[in-house]
């Protein structure tokens, strides 16, 4: 199946269509059967694929190669920064900082801490753009604050924090920052040595690349504990044989990223920009959830919702009947039994606001002829729903 030419696909903030380039490069490696930590011949090949797959993340992040740590994606990369250097303390358990709208990986990690070994954690709510206020942060560090940990840019509303602000304060405490970026890489430009940011996880396949690999940026391997221990792979932080085709894939991955972030954040935002305009002039009422400005939130995101329909039966309509794929929330949450967004509940929106919601999200193969016909089609689904519903007349 040719997903990136899916011109119904709006959930890219699930997970990204793999690029054409970054398959083609994953081709060649299945037949490279050599383990990387041999010290054979046949190793050389797959330890240089390695090499060139660490400078590619780092040259995506303005950062060294020794600094990047491989993982198996996002969920394992937050897990790893929390854990790592939480359990440094638990003879003397102390305070965690964190927000309500995290992925679940940060959100569960943490309550794991909180139950396990006896550290105290405040959850910072947003305001009702999304955004975590300042004030709060600074209320909420004590003295015994041992790691914060704070998404860049939510998965649900698109909404960005402002890292920049809250790691110089991080700073100033020294206090380790641990930052979730998994939505934001390959979607703008991050430099990480300049945020001056502690941990910061990746996932390689919400930026075109394969699914179940990521990494952990290590601004200092000497602050954090090592996730596996065992065969020395990672600079003996995460042992255990690379899976070199992921790997491979995720270097072409970053390569394009790096290389077209500041187009693909352009085009996106101009079929951001025409979508709104087309919702706006929409014969039903619609809530926009969040930021919606470039600066404020990404560019490839908007979560809405329309009175009087529900979004999950519009999500159904619209993949049954027109094969239209978008979300009703994150897809990680959408394993569990949760029927709720937790994200738009922490930012006071009323219950039935948040039973109408839906999140839209595209990306580089995204064109302004598929938003077009896309909103056009949700319009004419939400209308029927509203009839169906009893709520307007047909």
């Amino acid at each position: 199946m040719d997903q990136q030419h899916i011109s119904g696909y709006f959930d890219y903030n699930a997970t990204t269509p793999i690029s054409d380039e970054v398959a083609q490069s994953m081709i060649p490696v299945l037949t490279q059967f050599a383990n990387p930590s041999s010290s054979n011949s046949y190793s050389i090949l797959c330890k240089s694929a390695i090499v060139e797959a660490r400078e590619q993340i780092a040259r995506l992040i303005n950062t060294k190669k020794e600094k990047v740590f491989f993982t198996s994606g996002g969920s394992e990369a937050n897990n790893w920064a929390i854990k790592g250097v939480l359990l440094q303390h638990i003879k003397k358990p102390g305070h965690i900082i964190t927000t309500a709208i995290e992925h679940a990986s940060v959100l569960d990690t943490i309550r794991y801490c909180v139950e396990s070994f006896g550290f105290e954690v405040t959850y910072l709510k947003p305001d009702e753009q999304g955004v975590i206020r300042l004030k709060d942060f600074q209320d909420a560090l004590r003295a015994d604050t041992q790691l914060i940990s704070i998404m860049y840019a939510n998965n649900e509303t698109g909404v960005i924090q402002p890292i920049e602000i809250i790691s110089r304060l991080a700073k100033e405490k020294n206090i380790p920052l641990h930052v979730d970026a998994v939505q934001v890489i390959g979607k703008r430009k991050v430099d990480v040595e300049s945020l001056n940011i502690n941990y910061l996880s990746i996932s390689a396949h919400k930026f075109y690349g394969p699914k179940g690999v990521g990494c952990l940026y290590i601004k200092d391997v000497n602050s954090i504990g090592p996730l596996i221990h065992g065969g020395g792979q990672e600079q003996s932080m995460r042992s255990g044989t690379e899976n070199l085709v992921a790997l491979v894939g995720m270097s072409k991955a970053a390569q394009e990223a790096s290389l077209n972030v500041a187009q693909w954040d352009k085009d996106n935002w101009q079929c951001k920009q025409h979508m709104i305009n087309l919702l706006k002039l929409a014969p039903i009422e619609i809530k926009f959830n969040g930021h919606i400005g470039f600066a404020a939130a990404l560019s490839n995101t908007l979560n809405i919702s329309i009175k009087g329909v529900r979004g999950e039966a519009l999500a159904a309509r619209m993949e049954m009947l027109h094969n239209y794929i978008f979300s009703i929330g994150s897809a990680c949450s959408n394993n569990k039994t949760k029927k709720s967004s937790h994200v738009l509940q922490a930012m006071s929106m009323q219950e039935e606001d948040i039973q109408n919601s839906i999140r839209i999200s595209f990306g580089r193969f995204t064109s302004i002829q598929a938003v077009e016909k896309f909103i056009e089609t949700l319009i004419i689904e939400a209308q029927k729903l509203l009839i169906i519903s009893g709520s307007r007349h047909g």
